[in-house]
């Protein structure tokens, strides 16, 4: 066998693996596709004549705060707008001083009738203490909220700390504990939809995802395209995981799970939780209806930073996850460079012939139509729950030209990036994540990232 034999005999086998690959990923976008569809279907038995969600125990939303996010007053608005009977809202903080301290307490005051600036209330018809004016109830409910101060974190991320001194601050009668991010506006029906499976005692907990949007330029586009490879494995139970941003679980399911101890000295809440209902066998039911819209500005250095801290995340509190998907990432690529590189050297004359190079050329168009399937499907499967403005045209062209052109090599830098470091800056808060269950805080920054 010549050394060119061996060559193509290299191409072909790196070519098979990526293709087999891409196969597979195509079958899940469609099957994620037909999920979506399911899920979506209006003739499903979630919601009374009335318009209320037929399962709805009594539910609180906790919601972490780190500064004034662009929308935070839009979440703070979404969250008074629930449609659902009985919900207890608790912001949490580091502390007072923080900004959104202030304003969330000024928005609450305006949303929410008869209440003052530390726990103001809201309730529908039938309770007697006032209306929310965004909201005139046709239906009872009854909305309560109030602010949370949990104190600095010395062993653990802030967020974890402040979501461990919400949950021991919600109400006795509460069944359902929720989780959203302060850069999250969530639809009416967000929390209706996200409660609604753990009606099943064989799920652990509910999650929806974050789609971000391309609107706002190359870096929100960039952005985009990156982060839309996870939403085809969110309906795969094997693969899928809880979304601190939109979760839910049974408040006795949090407390026998024991959560509160995964989350003890940790630094990624969503993980944790993802491995505590992991460890008791139970469900991770991912919900379309829970996809939560984000298109807060960003730039290319402010990406890159988020994408490669969520990646050292990823390493330490999940490396299964993170290996596995490396090892995707790779094989993809490095199949689709091989033949498009064996197309371009035959195609200049410097090695193989005519023959060679339309093999090449065929190949190297099947993987980019695999990739431009894979994100075709995915776009229609997301307009079955997201429609403009969360989801646009911008979104789609940059979705499918970012998987056929960019995103794989993206992935990869980002992989690399991440293999250097377990130090990690968030939300002016450097920490060194020493394992999944360890966490040092190493030092907290001012407000100039100094």
């Amino acid at each position: 066998m010549t050394f060119e034999n061996i060559i193509y005999l290299i191409v072909l086998i790196l070519w098979l693996l990526a293709a087999i690959q891409g196969l597979r990923a195509f079958g899940g976008a469609i099957r994620s596709y037909r999920y979506m569809s399911r899920m979506a279907d209006p003739s499903r038995d979630l919601l009374s004549e009335s318009g209320e969600f037929n399962y709805h125990p009594k539910a609180a939303v906790i919601l972490p705060c780190c500064g004034v996010d662009e929308k935070l007053e839009q979440t703070v608005q979404a969250l008074a707008r629930q449609n659902y009977p009985d919900l207890e809202v608790i912001f949490t903080f580091e502390s007072n001083d923080d900004p959104a301290y202030a304003a969330i307490g000024a928005w609450m005051k305006d949303l929410f009738h008869d209440g003052d600036s530390e726990a103001p209330s809201v309730c529908g018809t039938g309770c007697g203490t006032g209306v929310s004016p965004v909201n005139s109830p046709a239906r009872r409910r009854c909305h309560t909220c109030r602010r949370v101060v949990a104190g600095l974190a010395d062993r653990r991320s802030q967020k974890i700390h402040n979501l461990l001194a919400a949950v021991e601050e919600v109400s006795k009668d509460r069944k359902v504990l929720a989780f959203l991010d302060s850069d999250a506006v969530p639809g009416k029906d967000w929390l209706g939809h996200l409660v609604a499976p753990l009606r099943d005692e064989t799920v652990g907990a509910a999650t929806g995802y974050r789609w971000y949007g391309a609107t706002g330029g190359l870096a929100a586009g960039v952005r985009c395209a990156w982060n839309a490879a996870a939403v085809s494995l969110m309906d795969d139970e094997k693969q899928n995981f809880c979304w601190g941003g939109a979760t839910a679980i049974r408040r006795e399911t949090f407390r026998s799970l024991g959560v509160a101890r995964y989350w003890d000295r940790a630094l990624s809440d969503d993980l944790q939780l993802t491995r505590a209902v992991r460890d008791a066998g139970l469900r991770i039911h991912f919900v379309p209806q829970a996809l939560v819209s984000s298109s807060d500005g960003t730039t290319l250095w402010g990406f890159w930073s988020f994408a490669r801290r969520q990646m050292i995340i990823s390493r330490i509190c999940a490396p299964a996850m993170w290996w596995s998907n490396l090892i995707l990432v790779c094989n993809f690529v490095t199949g689709g460079t091989a033949v498009a590189a064996l197309f371009f050297v035959a195609a200049m004359g410097w090695s193989g012939g005519k023959t060679a190079m339309i093999a090449a050329l065929f190949g190297w168009l099947f993987v980019l139509s695999l990739a431009a399937g894979i994100a075709l499907a995915r776009q229609l499967a997301l307009r079955k729950v997201l429609h403009p403005p969360d989801l646009t045209w911008r979104d789609f062209c940059w979705d499918v030209a970012g998987t056929v052109v960019f995103s794989g090599l993206l992935h990869l830098n980002l992989f690399a990036a991440s293999l250097t470091s377990r130090r990690i800056i968030w939300r002016n808060t450097e920490y060194e994540l020493v394992s999944a269950d360890e966490t040092r805080v190493v030092r907290r920054l001012d407000s100039n990232g100094r």
